[in-house]
Parts: C-alpha cells; structure tokens; sequence
C-alpha cells in the first residue's frame, strides 16, 4: 500500500511548524481510526484495531485538540458527571472537552436556528489548530501548543522508527540471520 504524503514524516531538519502540521494530520487519521471502531461498536461489532492499547494510542493523539490553558472546574451532579464517564469510555472520547465540543456542534446542526447569533467564526478543531499553527489566529489554544504538538511528533516518529527497527530485526530472525 503506497503511504500518502501526510504519513510521511518530515525531515530531521523539520521545523516545529512542519512537524506540528504533520501532527495534526496524524491526530485527524486518530479520529477517523476511532471512528471505524465507534461505528463498528454501534453496530454490535467488533474491530479488529479495537484494542485498549491501540484505542488509548489514537484518544491521547487527539487530546491536544481539546484541552485549554487551564482546566475549569464545572459543577455537576454526580450522576452528569458518571455519565460523562460512561459516555467518554464508550465512545472513545480523549475527555469531556471533546465530548462538550461535539455536543455543541451536534445541537447547532440540529437547532431550528442552526448558528444563528453565534459567532460565525467557529470552526472544527483541526481547522482551529491549523490556523494557530500557521500563525493565522493565535489564542485559541493553550500557549506553546505548536511546540507541543512537534514534541508529540518527534517521539511519534521516535516511536515509528523503533517500530521499523523492531520488524528489521524480527525480519532478520525469520531468515536465521
């Protein structure tokens, strides 16, 4: 299977923009990867990626995407807050923030009055994470995001390369080398 150029890291000499840009491009194959598993779940399936490792690989990706500066303290009742639980754990979510980002843009697609008298400049968050990456908009995300997420793609492509070494190796041992 040939590899699209998104799957390709970036050179050694990648700049943090670079790497963060092709991070997130790995953080949005995450959400599609523990979409196919949600779906398969809703269907009363199985898939065969869905594996606590692999499922706690793909919500810590995407983490980022969803997490402020600082973490506010919103007061619930602990049946919301068990819910939240039991929800964030069925459907694979990094964390109430993205459950509360998803709820809001299921509600305003479904809402009569759609977007109306809300700002218009609300966008995804990849797409939110993409202009502060680029420098487009800054503010949106916790200071040093960009930053963040090229050490996210550093050890990413730390961690593909000991994978690659691993199968070189196992690879060897099948040849009795």
């Amino acid at each position: 299977m040939m590899q699209n150029k998104a799957s390709t890291p970036p050179k050694a000499d990648a700049t943090e923009v670079e790497l963060a840009l092709w991070m997130l491009e790995r953080m949005r194959d995450s959400e599609g990867f523990l979409g196919t598993i949600r779906a398969a779940r809703s269907a009363g399936d199985t898939d065969i990626l869905d594996t606590p490792e692999y499922v706690a690989l793909h919500t810590k990706r995407i983490a980022p995407l969803y997490r402020g500066e600082t973490d506010a303290v919103i007061e619930a009742p602990e049946s919301v807050v068990a819910m939240l639980e039991k929800l964030g754990k069925r459907d694979l979510l990094s964390g109430n923030e993205e459950l509360f980002e998803k709820a809001i843009a299921a509600y305003i697609a479904k809402h009569p009055k759609g977007g109306e008298g809300l700002p218009v400049d609300w966008s995804s968050p990849f797409d939110a994470a993409r202009a502060e990456i680029e420098g487009v908009t800054n503010g949106a995300f916790k200071p040093g995001f960009t930053a963040e997420l090229a050490t996210a793609a550093r050890a990413e492509i730390a961690r593909r390369n000991g994978l690659e070494q691993g199968a070189t190796r196992d690879q060897g041992d099948d040849r009795g080398s």
